[in-house]
């Protein structure tokens, strides 16, 4: 990786716990994790959720991405995880 690379890595996150801002980390495997970024180093990403703090290998990683609503269908203006869920169990809100 080069040093730009490597720099623009390290200015995103660093901007994401700076700000507190909750993120999507999505795993190469199609898993979402959600939560605020606590610290990072070269190879892995300290993650805070609801169950508690979690180390996620960057090699796992395929994005990262500050979380936000996702309007379609029925989920209008609610979390893209709620909707996510609401879909799976046949719920219609």
């Amino acid at each position: 990786m080069s040093s730009n690379a490597n720099d623009i890595q390290s200015d995103f996150l660093s901007a994401v716990i700076r700000e507190r801002k909750i993120v999507w980390v999505f795993l190469v495997n199609g898993i979402k994790l959600t939560g605020q970024l606590m610290s990072f180093d070269k190879y892995a990403l300290a993650l805070q959720s609801p169950t508690g703090i979690q180390t996620v290998f960057k090699s796992a990683v395929s994005t990262v991405c500050e979380s936000h609503f996702v309007e379609n269908g029925g989920a209008k203006g609610r979390p893209a995880t709620t909707a996510r869920a609401s879909a799976r169990r046949g719920d219609q809100r």
